[in-house]
Order: C-alpha cells, then structure tokens, then sequence
C-alpha cells in the first residue's frame, strides 16, 4: 500500500447507486517509524463539506491484528478499527465495534465504521467505507475509493 496513489472516489447516493465525488484525486501512503506503521492524510468531499483525515496503520504481532486509528479535522475525534485479513484472500476487513470509538451522530445514536481494503492487483487497491447503526450486524456502504499507484514520469 505504500507510494503515491491516483484515486477515484465514489459516494452511495440515495438511490443505492455509487456517485462520483471530485475528491479525493489522489493520495500517498509513507511508512514510519522505520516501517513498522505507515500513515497517509487525504481530503474527502461529502457533498459541499471537505473533510481532511489523518490514518495510521500498523500489525499488532501479539494480538496478530492489524489496527488503524483515523481523526478528521472537523471533530477531531480518533477512531481505533482492527480486523484482519478474510482468510484465504487479499481483502482486509477492520472495524471500531471493539474500540467502541464510535462516532455519536446528532440524535445520540451511535455510527460504527468499517473499512474493507482489497488488493486488486501489484498496482492497485480498492477500499470501501461502511457504516451501521447496530454494533455491526448489518453495514452499509457509503464510501469507495479505488486506487491505482502512479506511474513515475521519464524525468523521475
């Protein structure tokens, strides 16, 4: 996942079907503390809102998990999702039921994220951002973002 990434980004509209939304076009993903997690900052548009979010990956070998915390500059408020890969697959499912850091919407009830990353091949990856209303039992999809790594010019 690591590199500089072309991004084509999708909302579900409320007819059920996936809308393009101007941004984000692009995104890079950098690995840190000598590679152990790497981080990556992107601006979304929801609607005429632009939300910039910060994410942060790594693997927890003692639990065998992989976690990533998110904030976005509107509430600042972080988020913990972990998961793991669906066996036998390129596709990693992590959410925030176990965390509990759920986002709170304005009648109280409580919107629980998850996010699903697929490799679609060596050079690209799709993700898909989905929410519930009921700890998890049911998600429904909201966001997509299909990335596909930049190619370096001749001058590079």
């Amino acid at each position: 996942m690591q590199g500089e990434w072309d991004v084509e980004a999708h909302i579900m509209g409320d007819n059920g079907q996936w809308a393009a939304t101007p941004i984000p076009k692009e995104t890079a993903i950098y690995p840190i503390f000598e590679g152990t997690a790497h981080r990556e900052t992107m601006k979304i548009a929801y609607g005429d809102m632009v939300v910039s979010l910060f994410f942060s990956w790594s693997y927890d070998q003692y639990r065998q998990v992989y976690r990533m915390i998110s904030c976005d500059d509107q509430s600042g408020l972080m988020s913990v999702l972990e998961g793991n890969f669906i066996e036998g697959t390129d596709t990693v499912v992590i959410d925030d039921v176990r965390a509990g850091t759920s986002m709170v919407e304005a009648e109280g009830e409580a919107s629980f994220s998850q996010l699903s990353s697929s490799k679609t091949s060596e050079d690209s990856f799709t993700d898909i951002l989905s929410e519930s209303y009921d700890k998890g039992h049911t998600w429904n999809p909201i966001f997509r973002a299909v990335h596909t790594r930049k190619k370096l010019s001749k001058n590079n």
